[in-house]
């Protein structure tokens, strides 16, 4: 092949020039923001009509044959360093507004997922510790049941109820054998207790957080559910997390004996109704509705008097 012949175009040559750059196919594809099989199938027939292969796979990384640097000395005299924004429109900013802690225990693998399939998206995650308080393109939060709809200052889609979410003291299993388990709250007096900053003002959680309140010692405060999860992991402690948090850590355990009030929240939905239609909100919509979906045995079923 010389210089001369005019085989591969400008689009064809970035897309080339963006795997040997990125030594990974799929790396390449996300930088492209084209579907990895589609860039593989244009890279193989440009092998064919070659006839000689151009990537080769050594000590786990994709690496270009003598072949293929040769066409890459080629490509980059002909085109120069071609970026793959070239010719790209920039994207829309997607908003998601998520309670913290759903997005750390339910959402944030799919969302990973998600945003490996639309690489080009420009996403902006907005952390909830109750309601939302400004608008986004998908909403994701935590109501107290007897308050299940927020009243926001601004317009939202009617919300979609996703699962009702029972709450329980936790303790890590090894440290509760034999006579450790408390039983009845006059035992907890012997354990530590730890307490997220957000659970304070939730009402739902007014016997434990009343509990806390008793306390004048052996009160750890963390800033999150995912520490309290880390410090009932790791000590002889007593934290308040939701019953679901079993099916993520098999080594914990609910007490749920303990109180006789329940402590229940309810996980709603919304959107913003300027963009509710746009295919990459739908898509995000689709994904929250799935991720609860699939897990519908770690919740309480929602009924109409949750309405």
């Amino acid at each position: 092949m010389t210089a001369q012949e005019p085989l591969i175009d400008l689009a064809l040559a970035q897309r080339f020039l963006t795997c040997a750059r990125c030594a990974s196919f799929r790396q390449a594809a996300r930088s492209l923001n084209i579907p990895t099989a589609e860039l593989r199938k244009q890279l193989a027939q440009l092998e064919g009509r070659l006839g000689s292969p151009l990537f080769v796979y050594r000590e786990n990384a994709l690496r270009l044959t003598l072949k293929g640097q040769r066409l890459q000395a080629l490509l980059l005299a002909r085109f120069g360093d071609v970026q793959p924004h070239v010719g790209t429109l920039p994207q829309p900013l997607l908003r998601l507004a998520v309670e913290d802690s759903l997005m750390h225990d339910l959402l944030a693998r799919d969302l990973l997922d998600f945003m490996r399939k639309h690489p080009a998206m420009q996403l902006e995650v907005i952390p909830l510790t109750g309601e939302p308080t400004r608008q986004a393109d998908v909403m994701v939060w935590l109501a107290d049941a007897d308050r299940p709809r927020p009243s926001p200052g601004f317009a939202m889609t009617t919300p979609q109820r996703l699962a009702r979410i029972d709450f329980s003291p936790h303790m890590a299993k090894r440290y509760c054998r034999g006579n450790r388990l408390p039983r009845r709250l006059a035992d907890l007096s012997d354990f530590m207790l730890v307490q997220g900053r957000t659970n304070a003002p939730v009402a739902a959680f007014e016997p434990w957080n009343r509990l806390v309140k008793q306390r004048q010692r052996a009160v750890t405060q963390v800033h999150s559910q995912a520490w309290v999860r880390e410090w009932v992991r790791h000590s002889a402690c007593v934290g308040l997390l939701p019953d679901y948090i079993s099916h993520l850590d098999t080594n914990l355990l609910a007490l749920t004996p303990l109180f006789s009030e329940p402590m229940q929240r309810l996980a709603w939905l919304s959107t913003a109704p300027l963009t509710a239609g746009q295919p990459h909100v739908q898509a995000l919509v689709a994904l929250v509705r799935k991720a609860f979906e699939d897990r519908r045995d770690w919740f309480e079923k929602v009924t109409e008097q949750d309405a």
